[in-house]
């Protein structure tokens, strides 16, 4: 049987209920009180006695290095006043259930005490207050942690990333910039850790540092949002503004001085030095004997998403802001990527030259499949997304690089679609040509998410931009080769409602691709406000003839369901079609047993205009069962 002497205080054991003395009195031997130790914090004891600590945080920390000396087995009760002490060897609570598992004689463990300045540290080290909220509890729940999730907005207008040097180990120190820091011993004593520590334990001679380096307030509502609903799966392709080591000693220093909170008290230094012991026999609790395993001792060093060179100079310069900026140094290899996509090299105007006349040749055939190869073919992408960097930083060298290549590009392909057309016999407006004669608001929408994506694909590496390619040409090259056949055919209305189709698109994904590059950070919205303005002005202005478009269609798909199908005795209308608005003509099939007479197809007139409340000019073709 385990013989426990009783480790407290005179004035937290008066304030137990008689209840609880009671239950005590059923597990201790002896009853020692902290005011009777010694200065040097050591403790007298017999062999073969267990000690049952009912401690405050402070009192504990007086006894460390002795219990840590002694190697005699301990087992600290809930207290409360020893918060760092509960979260870091999760206490049983309530206090008759933590004798009872005591009265089961657990076996003593191995663990680890983590040393800050010299001082042990049973739950946290927090350098910076935006992790405020994720560092608060043991326990986080759900609507708890949203509370506690938005409460750092509060603080959102003052944060600030500050420079550190950081040493682990031997490895060779570095310095990075970071709006916080969090040290904690293992992951199951804070929210935040077990949110990015899937193996830690108490027992296995490391405690974890996580380096915060966030770009811009929303990059931390982003990732947290993704990460409270789609679990620990997205962490490592969430959080890349994290980096964590997992070592045994590392030392972190500020010349300027920082402010840090240890254990629930804030403290100032220049220099933290944070080390590990492992020679506690700890007598766990319940909750805690769960969580131990055997100890993974392999050593972590993940700082390759930390900010370096310019980086870090760019994030300590400023206050963080609500949507990142990329560094000049992260800008530059993009910027040299669009500048040199902005020339107009020979295989630009041989692929544009290409894919038009395989989009004429295409829209003659009536041929999807092949339209569709041509807007796989067309380049236009690469200076149409240079144009919207330039639109976006005011960049006038590489405004005009792009226009002249996109106007080159455009030129060619009118050339081309014009000759095509000019030698070609057919003048039919077949469904693929008169598909991008009628622009509406729905091409406008395409246009955007075509920039969007191609602006998007520039931006990460790691996203084929091929396939951005494949968006931004399907909204160009059909209606540029429908308007060069509009122009082949003198018809001024095709090459009208196709040019509109065009110039909407190209504008649309300027725009689109300018306002993405400011969200993913390539410029702050001072510089870029003007091109964004500018740009938007125009798309408005498209936007209303695209509206009246948009109206045309819905009033012309009215008319069509509200006809189709009716009846007038034994004849049916189907197959309605508009095929003009001024006058307003319609085409119709007739259904019947026998051939309408004059007066029947009139009365099918009015029967029309009734319904639609207009005057309209019928061409009928009848179609007669037998």
């Amino acid at each position: 049987m385990v013989v426990y002497y009783l480790l407290t205080d005179k004035d937290s054991f008066e304030n137990l209920s008689d209840k609880d003395k009671e239950q005590l009195l059923d597990v201790y031997k002896e009853r020692l009180f902290i005011e009777d130790i010694d200065n040097n914090g050591t403790i007298s004891l017999p062999n073969k006695t267990s000690l049952l600590v009912y401690l405050s945080d402070e009192n504990v920390k007086k006894i460390i290095a002795f219990l840590t000396a002694s190697q005699i087995p301990v087992a600290f009760l809930y207290h409360p006043e020893s918060l760092a002490l509960n979260n870091g060897f999760a206490l049983t609570k309530k206090l008759s259930k933590a004798l009872v598992e005591l009265k089961k004689e657990p076996k003593p463990m191995v663990a680890d005490i983590m040393f800050c300045n010299d001082e042990p540290i049973f739950s946290k080290v927090v350098i910076g207050d935006m992790m405020d909220w994720a560092t608060r509890n043991n326990t986080l729940g759900f609507f708890t942690g949203i509370r506690n999730f938005f409460s750092f907005f509060n603080k959102a207008r003052t944060i600030y990333a500050r420079l550190f040097t950081i040493k682990a180990d031997d490895k060779e120190s570095f310095e990075t910039a970071a709006t916080d820091i969090v040290i904690v011993p293992h992951n199951k004593n804070l929210s935040i850790s077990r949110v990015f520590l899937e193996s830690s334990f108490t027992n296995d001679g490391m405690f974890h540092t996580l380096i915060f380096a966030p770009r811009s307030i929303f990059q931390v509502v982003n990732a947290f949002l993704i990460k409270l609903f789609l679990g620990k799966m997205q962490t490592n392709t969430t959080f890349d503004f994290l980096g964590h080591i997992k070592t045994d000693t590392l030392t972190i220093s500020n010349e300027q001085g920082f402010n840090y909170v240890v254990d629930n008290v804030e403290k100032e230094t220049k220099k933290l030095t944070l080390s590990v012991k492992s020679n506690l026999q700890l007598i766990p609790s319940k909750s805690l004997l769960g969580k131990y395993k055997d100890p993974q001792t392999k050593k972590q060093y993940q700082t390759d998403k930390l900010p370096k060179g310019e980086t870090k100079r760019d994030m300590v310069s400023k206050q963080l802001p609500w949507i990142k900026h990329a560094s000049t140094e992260e800008y530059k290899e993009l910027f040299l990527a669009l500048r040199e996509n902005a020339k107009p090299k020979q295989t630009y105007l041989v692929l544009m030259t290409l894919s038009t006349i395989l989009a004429t040749f295409g829209l003659f055939s009536n041929s999807s499949p092949v339209i569709i190869g041509a807007m796989i073919l067309a380049p236009l992408m690469a200076p149409i997304i240079s144009l919207s960097m330039g639109v976006l930083r005011q960049d006038k060298i590489l405004i005009k690089s792009s226009m002249i290549t996109v106007g080159l590009g455009l030129g060619l392909g009118y050339l081309f679609a014009i000759l095509i057309t000019l030698i070609t016999p057919l003048a039919d407006l077949n469904h693929e040509i008169s598909a991008r004669i009628k622009p509406n608001i729905i091409d406008l929408g395409v246009a955007v998410i075509s920039g969007a994506a191609g602006a998007y694909a520039y931006s990460k590496e790691e996203i084929a931009k091929t396939l951005a390619g494949v968006a931004i040409a399907v909204a160009l090259v059909p209606p540029l080769a429908v308007s060069g056949i509009g122009i082949g055919w003198g018809d001024w209305s095709v090459f009208w409602g196709a040019f509109l189709l065009l110039l909407t698109n190209l504008t649309g994904m300027v725009l689109a691709g300018s306002l993405t590059f400011l969200i993913v950070g390539f410029s702050p919205f001072n510089l870029a406000k003007r091109g964004i303005l500018i740009s938007a002005f125009v798309v408005l202005a498209l936007s209303i003839p695209l509206g009246y478009g948009f109206y045309r269609v819905v009033e012309e798909n009215r008319i069509v369901n509200s006809l189709n199908h009716k009846k007038l005795d034994d004849i049916e209308i189907r197959n309605v079609e508009i095929i003009k608005y001024s006058p307003l003509t319609i085409s119709v099939t007739l259904i019947s047993d026998h051939n309408p007479t004059t007066e029947e197809m009139m009365k099918i007139k009015e029967m029309i205009q009734s319904i639609i409340n207009k005057d309209v000019e019928l061409e009928i073709l009848v179609s007669v069962k037998v």
